[in-house]
């Protein structure tokens, strides 16, 4: 381990972010204390490497603040990014190391973590754990098979449309009285790319065009206005009209 431990505190337990997502949302007070005095918070540098290609790990945590990549490179030097860790996550145990990915620190992070024996006894001991550990999987099961879709059949200006759209719910977002709010992006522009499958200068010209077609207002390369939080999910494919939905559910009639 190579971050910088931190003393842990009342304090960061009840303003942690984590605290509204992933396991730490769903224990109950005894629950979490005990979970909490367990854990070591580690603050990591950006570009941090957890376990590389590998496969390595002797931890399991929390991430407390900042995003985590999980990566492969191809032999060429060409990098794809698979799936991004946020604030809740489980790191280590949820993200078991697979021999070929890298798991990074794309921003600053902080976690909590545990020794596996720990985490292991926590386990045992705290059914509601045990709960709130299993759901955490389910959820990242899926943002990896939504990952996977999306770069199998979206168009770049959809997968942008849905990545920001997903991001309102994640990433800091102040609504507005009247309607939508202003989201800042807290991640690297060129690890964007990467998750999307294109390039810096895409992105740069996706939202222009976004911006061109009322999707977003641009205040600066990292904060945007979006008016219509409904239409750009629709325009990135996660809330499809319902002729749509009606046309996907027709049964095929197979010929003999």
């Amino acid at each position: 381990m190579s971050g910088q431990v931190v003393s842990p505190s009342s304090a960061q337990c009840e303003n942690c972010h984590a605290r509204r997502h992933g396991p730490c949302a769903s224990l109950p007070a005894a629950s979490l204390a005990r979970f909490a005095e367990a854990a070591r918070p580690v603050d990591y540098p950006a570009g941090h490497c957890f376990w590389d290609e590998d496969g390595r790990v002797n931890f399991v945590g929390i991430l407390k603040t900042g995003y985590l990549r999980m990566l492969r490179y191809t032999a060429d030097g060409r990098r794809q990014i698979m799936a991004l860790v946020g604030p809740g996550d489980i790191v280590g145990e949820g993200f078991r190391p697979v021999a070929g990915y890298r798991l990074e620190a794309s921003t600053p992070a902080t976690m909590c973590r545990f020794e596996p024996a720990v985490f292991e006894r926590l386990l045992e001991r705290e059914p509601e754990l045990r709960r709130a550990v299993c759901r955490d999987y389910l959820d990242q099961l899926d943002g990896l098979r939504r990952t996977t879709w999306s770069l199998g059949v979206q168009s770049p200006r959809e997968r942008l449309c849905a990545f920001l759209s997903l991001s309102c719910r994640t990433m800091p977002f102040a609504p507005s009285p009247k309607g939508g709010g202003l989201l800042t992006l807290e991640l690297p522009r060129a690890d964007i790319a990467d998750l999307l499958g294109t390039t810096k200068e895409t992105i740069s010209r996706l939202t222009h065009r976004l911006q061109s077609s009322g999707l977003l207002r641009i205040r600066d390369p990292r904060r945007f206005f979006i008016p219509d939080l409904a239409r750009l999910e629709r325009a990135g494919g996660l809330n499809p009209p319902q002729t749509a939905r009606v046309k996907a559910a027709q049964p095929q009639r197979c010929e003999a």
